[in-house]
Order: C-alpha cells, then sequence, then structure tokens
C-alpha cells in the first residue's frame, strides 16, 4: 500500500476536475468535505467517516479534502494511514491529502513524535524502511488547495508574502508558514509564534492575501478547539478540528459544503 501511495502521489498531475501546479493542488467547483487534523485518532476518523458515508459521497460527484496530522499524539496512526492511503488509492481524483506540520519533519522538527516508536513496536524489523517511505509520501502530499473564487485549504497559515506562486514553489521559509501558522486577532500584521515555527498572522494579512488569490475564505486546522471550529478575522478564516477524542474536546468539526455555500451552513459536529 506505501509503495502505491507514493506512485499515486507521483501521478497526482490532473485528472477530472482538479490539477496540481507542484506543491498546490487547484480544484474546480463542487461539493467538498474538509477534514481537520486527526493525529492518530482512528475513534474520530471512523466517526466523521461513518456520518459522511465518505465513499458513497465522493462515488456520487463529492471531494474529500483532509488537512493534514494524521499521525502523532493518538494511539493508532498506522490504521488512520491505511484508512486514509486506502481512500487515496480507491479515489485517486476524489480524495486528497494535504501536508501538515506533523508531515512536515524535513522542515521543522518537532516533539512530539511517536509515529517512530509506533512502528518500531508493531514492525521490529522493518520500521526504518516503513518510516522512510512514509517521510517520502509526506513530501509528495500537496501544501495547499485552492478553489477559484471560493476557498483556500491548508493546513496552518498565512504571510502577507503569499502568492499563488508561492503556494505552488514554496520556499523552505515558506512552508513553514504555510504548515505552522496560526489566525491571531491582537494584531493586524504578522506576530512572532508561541509554537516556536511559523507565525502569528492578523485580519489585514488574511484580507489581503485571498483578495491576491481571488479566494474568499481560509479553511485550515492545526489548532484544537474545544468545540471544533472557530471563526477568525470576521469570518475570513474557518479553523476546522477533527481530533476530538485524543484532544479530549467537547466536539470535533468537519465541512460539508456545496459550491459557494456560505461556510456556516457546512460545518457539522460529532
Amino acid at each position: 500500500m506505501l509503495d502505491n501511495t507514493k506512485e499515486a502521489l507521483r501521478k497526482e498531475r490532473g485528472g477530472k476536475g482538479f490539477r496540481r501546479d507542484g506543491a498546490l493542488l487547484v480544484l474546480e467547483p463542487s461539493p467538498i468535505m474538509v477534514i481537520g487534523d486527526i493525529h492518530g485518532d482512528l475513534l474520530s476518523l471512523e466517526s466523521l467517516l461513518r456520518e459522511t458515508d465518505v465513499r458513497e459521497r465522493v462515488r456520487s460527484g463529492w471531494r474529500a479534502v483532509f488537512l493534514g496530522d494524521y499521525a502523532d499524539r493518538g494511539p493508532d496512526p498506522l490504521e488512520v494511514y491505511s484508512i486514509l492511503f486506502d481512500l487515496k488509492l480507491s479515489f485517486p481524483e476524489s480524495v486528497f491529502l494535504l501536508r501538515g506540520n506533523h508531515e512536515g519533519m524535513d522542515v521543522v522538527p518537532f516533539y512530539p513524535h511517536d509515529l517512530p516508536w509506533h512502528l518500531r513496536t508493531l514492525h521490529p524489523d522493518r520500521w526504518e524502511e516503513i518510516y522512510q517511505c512514509l517521510l517520502e509520501i509526506h513530501k509528495l502530499m500537496p501544501a495547499a488547495a485552492i478553489i477559484d473564487s471560493w476557498l483556500l485549504l491548508l493546513h496552518g497559515g498565512l504571510s502577507p508574502q503569499i502568492t499563488r506562486r508561492s503556494l505552488s514553489s514554496p520556499t523552505r521559509e515558506e512552508l513553514e508558514v504555510i504548515l505552522w501558522s496560526d489566525p491571531a486577532e491582537e494584531t493586524d500584521g504578522t506576530a512572532p509564534s508561541a509554537r516556536g515555527a511559523g507565525i502569528c498572522f492578523g485580519s489585514t494579512v488574511s484580507r489581503e492575501v485571498l483578495e491576491r488569490l481571488g479566494v474568499k475564505h481560509l479553511v485550515r486546522s492545526h489548532s484544537p478547539v474545544p468545540k471544533g471550529y472557530r471563526f477568525n478575522h470576521g469570518g475570513k478564516v474557518l479553523t476546522v478540528f477533527s481530533a476530538k477524542y485524543v484532544y479530549g474536546l467537547e466536539k470535533g468539526a468537519y465541512l460539508t459544503l456545496s459550491p459557494f455555500e456560505p461556510l456556516e451552513s457546512g460545518i457539522r459536529l460529532f
């Protein structure tokens, strides 16, 4: 499965209703599901996939976009990978796996990173080979997805310098911003992040970058929020977080949206 997933991502250059422009996935408008961080939380993943009936939806023309952070913290990262890679291989033109900061060990090393421990426990003779293959898969994942006139989808956030070109061919510093940053209400511009990587970006940054990209909203994950979702910057930025159980949140959240539908109407809680 790992080799097949790697090959599918290598070949993810275009198809019905989408194309890859480097690290940027460009999608045509269609009904879409957006799922936030999973973090090895198999119970949350199974719950939301059961509620969305994801396989039937994608067969009927929906797309599913996962926003990254598939392993670490939760107890079942390998089972999560297995489900997500099976979905990708079954529906290569409808299911898309974006890169999160936990798929960016080569960008900014982070802690905790317990994926190698799980691999050593379950596959003591092959864990290094499997881990290296997963790291290669991570590098092949898109960093962002864009639906013109509607949505920008990515894991973390923005800087004032973000353009379509920097989304498709990000430098290491730009990729750090995309994977690690968070919206802030305390500043209009940017500020250092307490995470030690990425930045905090304000409402002026959101407005100007979204206008430059020709979209209305940023949908991102990265930040565990108690009720599963949170709006920032006057509704321009929406955080959805799906790892409900491993983080002990009141609710987990995901989106189901028809093209150009208001974000509020697509929020689903579990």
